[in-house]
C-alpha cells in the first residue's frame, strides 16, 4: 500500500513537472518572438540611419559608443565593429578627444541639447568645417542613459557663403560707384542750369529725371544684391561669371547635397503622410489628374520625345485626389528615370474589373529585371540597375501604401513586348 501511494505521488509530481516544462517552453517561444521583433526593428532603424548622409552616433553615459551609421564609419575611417564599445580617447587624437569629452560632460551635467561648430581632419587628410548637434536620451524610468550626436559637414556651404559675400561686396561697390557717378552728373547738370538760365526749365526737368533714374538704379541694384546673399540656389544662375568655375562647382555640390537629404526626408514625410493622413474620399474625374500630370511632366517628356497616352472616355472614381496624383506621378517619374534612352511611350490604361478600378501604367523602356518584381515595392528598395540614378527608394513603397489604403493592391510585371507594366486595383466601394 505504501508503494502504491508513493507511485501515485511520483506520477502527480511528474505531471506537474511536465506542465511546468510546457509552460517554460511556451514562455521561451514568446520570448523568441519578442526578440525577433526587436531584432527586426533594430535592423530597420539601422538601415534608416545608414541612408542619412550626415554622420550619426550614440553613446552610453560612460562615453562608450553604442552604435553609428555608415557616414560616421567613413568619417573616422573605421568599421562599426571597431567603434562600438570604444570611448572617445580610443578613436580620436588626445586634444580632440578631450574637447569631445568636455562637451559630453557639460551635456550630461545639464541634459538637453548642445550645438557647436568645429573643424575636423578626415582620414584623407582634408580639414572640414562641421556643425555637431548632441542631445541626451533617457531610459524607461526617465534617467539620462546616454547621448546621440549628428555631424553636418558645412565646408562647401561656408566656401559658397564666402564666395557669395565676395559677390555681394562687389555688387555693393558697383552700386556705390554708379551712384557716385550719377550724383556727379546731377551736380554738373545743376551747374549747367545755373549757367544757362534761358534753358532753365529744360535743365530742371532733365535734372529731376536724372534724380529719379539715380534712385531707381540704386534701389533696383542694391535690394536684389542683399536678397541674393541668402539664395544659394540662384547664385550659380546669376553670378557664374563672377564666381568662376570653382564657384560653380561649389554651388553644384551644395545644391546636390541639399537636394538628396530633401528628397529622403520629403520621401519619408510623404510615406508617413500616406500612412497616417486620413483620406478625403470624393468623386474624381481622372481626366483632371492626368491633365495636371501632363502639365507637370511636359518639359521632361518633350525634351526626351516621350509620348504620354491617357485612357479614352470619362474615368470617374471615388478616391483621395491628392493620393491619386501622387500615385501616378511616382509611376510616371519611375518610367522616365529607369526607362532608358529607348523609352518612347508611357501609356495609362483603365478598365473596370469586378469590384475594382483597374489602372495600368505601361512603358516600352528597358523593363525590370527578373529579381526586382517581388521586392520593388519594399522600403528603400530600388531597381538593380539604378545605382547611378538619383532616388530615395520610397516612391513605389508610397504607391503601394496609398493603393492599399484604397482597399486595393498593386503589382508589376514585364511587358509582353518589353518594358514594364504596373497594375493598380482601386476598390469601387469607397
Amino acid at each position: 500500500m505504501l508503494n502504491e501511494n508513493r507511485e501515485q505521488e511520483l506520477v502527480a509530481e511528474l505531471k506537474l513537472l511536465r506542465a511546468r516544462v510546457s509552460e517554460l517552453e511556451s514562455m521561451a517561444e514568446g520570448r523568441r518572438e519578442v526578440e525577433k521583433t526587436l531584432r527586426d526593428q533594430l535592423q530597420f532603424l539601422q538601415i534608416l540611419i545608414d541612408t542619412i548622409p550626415n554622420s550619426i552616433f550614440f553613446k552610453d553615459k560612460d562615453g562608450k559608443y553604442l552604435g553609428c551609421n555608415k557616414s560616421f564609419e567613413r568619417r573616422i575611417g573605421l568599421d562599426r565593429g571597431h567603434i562600438i564599445g570604444k570611448s572617445t580617447p580610443d578613436l580620436f587624437p588626445e586634444e580632440l578627444a578631450a574637447r569631445y569629452e568636455q562637451h559630453d560632460a557639460e551635456l550630461f551635467e545639464r541634459p538637453g541639447e548642445k550645438i557647436y561648430e568645429t573643424r575636423l581632419t578626415y582620414p584623407d587628410g582634408k580639414i572640414r568645417d562641421v556643425i555637431i548637434t548632441k542631445g541626451t536620451f533617457t531610459d524607461s524610468e526617465g534617467n539620462v542613459a546616454g547621448l546621440v550626436g549628428v555631424a553636418l559637414d558645412i565646408t562647401e556651404r561656408k566656401r559658397a557663403e564666402e564666395a557669395l559675400q565676395s559677390a555681394h561686396d562687389e555688387l555693393e561697390g558697383r552700386v556705390e560707384r554708379r551712384t557716385a557717378a550719377l550724383a556727379e552728373a546731377n551736380r554738373n547738370l545743376r551747374k549747367e542750369v545755373a549757367e544757362r538760365t534761358r534753358i532753365a526749365e529744360e535743365l530742371r526737368m532733365s535734372s529731376e529725371k536724372l534724380k529719379i533714374f539715380a534712385y531707381s538704379v540704386a534701389h533696383d541694384l542694391k535690394s536684389p544684391s542683399i536678397g541674393i546673399y541668402g539664395l544659394a540656389g540662384l547664385l550659380q544662375k546669376n553670378f557664374a561669371g563672377i564666381l568662376g568655375e570653382k564657384g560653380a562647382v561649389f554651388c553644384d555640390r551644395i545644391m546636390k547635397a541639399s537636394e538628396h537629404v530633401a528628397s529622403l526626408v520629403d520621401a519619408i514625410n510623404l510615406f508617413i503622410a500616406a500612412k497616417e493622413t486620413p483620406l478625403k474620399i470624393e468623386p474624381i474625374d481622372m481626366a483632371e489628374v492626368f491633365h495636371m500630370l501632363r502639365d507637370e511632366f511636359s518639359a521632361r517628356l518633350r525634351v526626351r520625345r516621350i509620348d504620354l497616352l491617357e485612357p479614352e472616355g470619362v474615368v470617374l472614381v471615388r478616391a483621395d485626389k491628392i493620393s491619386m496624383l501622387r500615385v501616378f506621378r511616382n509611376l510616371i517619374d519611375n518610367a522616365v528615370k529607369y526607362g532608358g534612352d529607348g523609352l518612347a511611350t508611357i501609356e495609362i490604361g483603365y478598365e473596370q474589373a469586378g469590384d475594382f478600378h483597374h489602372f495600368t501604367v505601361r512603358d516600352d523602356g528597358v523593363g525590370i529585371q527578373a529579381d526586382d518584381g517581388s521586392n520593388i515595392f519594399k522600403l528603400f528598395q530600388r531597381q538593380c540597375a539604378s545605382d547611378e540614378i538619383e532616388g530615395t527608394g520610397l516612391g513605389l513603397a508610397i504607391v503601394k501604401e496609398i493603393v492599399e489604403l484604397h482597399k486595393g493592391r498593386v503589382r508589376v510585371e514585364q511587358g509582353v513586348e518589353g518594358g514594364t507594366v504596373f497594375h493598380l486595383f482601386i476598390s469601387r466601394s469607397l
